[in-house]
């Protein structure tokens, strides 16, 4: 990655002091209007000793203010006696508001737009409620339900079925998904795929660690995951099932839930079987398991050329298609 801006100290230029810390002026840089911005400050030194640094667990690195955010690396080597597993700062940078008063409204108009978020919270839980008691389709489980926290509800979720149910095999997909439950369940009969610590899906592997981005990990120190299945849809066995619910409390959540199922299932080396039929983007292909990231609308679509003529991918007998 291609640095933005550099700032070089030495004995004979050490810039201005600021609270005990020096700095440089450098190239002025403009975030992006409106859009979210993700970087990496990067201290080097060829005397460590040179680095002055700061226990962390005594400075305020995220107030509440709204503008920055900063997490701090899992990598890297701070000088001084510092305790390993105690995190440190290097230095600091200074940054200007331009539009201070837009900044200003935002966060004066925050408590309004929490309880806006809280308000439509509790109709939409009230809604689901109304749908799972006519329908009894739908599992509550005690999990914020937030991106970060898919993994946690998808452990929660295999606990209840083991706890509740009886079964073979699991399929696991997601809502937007297409998925042809008879070409599953055929597929099961002729190709024998069942039996003990067993995954059938569509495999990614060597899949590289995000540092940055919707997709960031921070905790997972390897460049690349275990093998993982597409999200879309996969089959795991009754054993493995029982495997995750039991060690739930134990295991370690991850961006994703699909990289976590990954890092989880490397630890008892399931039986892999690759399908590509699992697709992992939004396309249509004959014979396909599924298909992810449809709407609704897209969804009754598909279903209405697969109920039509078989193949929800094309119908001649429909006016259009996918």
């Amino acid at each position: 990655q291609e640095a933005l801006f550099v700032a070089r100290f030495s004995p004979p230029s050490c810039g201005v002091q600021v609270n005990r810390l020096w700095y440089k002026p450098v190239e002025q840089f403009i975030l992006p209007e409106k859009k979210s911005f993700e970087g990496t400050i990067v201290w080097e030194s060829q005397d460590l000793q040179g680095l002055v640094s700061r226990n962390l667990h005594k400075v305020t690195v995220n107030d509440g203010g709204g503008v920055l955010r900063v997490i701090t690396a899992g990598e890297g080597a701070l000088p001084h006696e510092f305790m390993e597993g105690v995190e440190g700062v290097a230095g600091g940078f200074i940054y200007t508001i331009q539009e201070g008063d837009a900044l200003l409204q935002n966060l004066h108009s925050r408590p309004r737009r929490l309880l806006d978020h809280i308000s439509n919270l509790h109709r939409e839980d009230a809604l689901l409620r109304e749908e799972s008691s006519v329908y009894d389709d739908i599992v509550f489980v005690d999990v914020v339900d937030t991106y970060r926290n898919v993994p946690a509800k998808l452990l929660n979720f295999y606990r209840w079925t083991v706890e509740t149910t009886s079964f073979d095999l699991l399929l696991k997909t997601d809502d937007d998904c297409y998925i042809d439950l008879e070409a599953v369940f055929n597929r099961i009969a002729h190709k024998n795929l069942d039996g003990p610590n067993f995954w059938w899906g569509n495999f990614r592997l060597n899949w590289a660690v995000d540092r940055t981005g919707k997709w960031q990990e921070l905790e997972y120190p390897s460049p690349a995951y275990p093998a993982f299945a597409c999200g879309s849809g996969y089959v795991i066995s009754r054993d493995i099932v029982h495997w995750l619910a039991g060690n739930a409390g134990r295991l370690k959540t991850y961006q994703g839930e699909d990289v976590s199922m990954g890092i989880w299932m490397a630890a008892i080396g399931p039986t892999r079987h690759q399908d590509g039929l699992w697709l992992c983007e939004k396309t249509c292909e004959p014979g396909m398991l599924s298909s992810p990231q449809y709407s609704p609308q897209e969804l009754a679509q598909l279903w209405q050329l697969k109920e039509l003529c078989g193949d929800p991918c094309q119908c001649e007998a429909a006016a259009g298609g996918f």
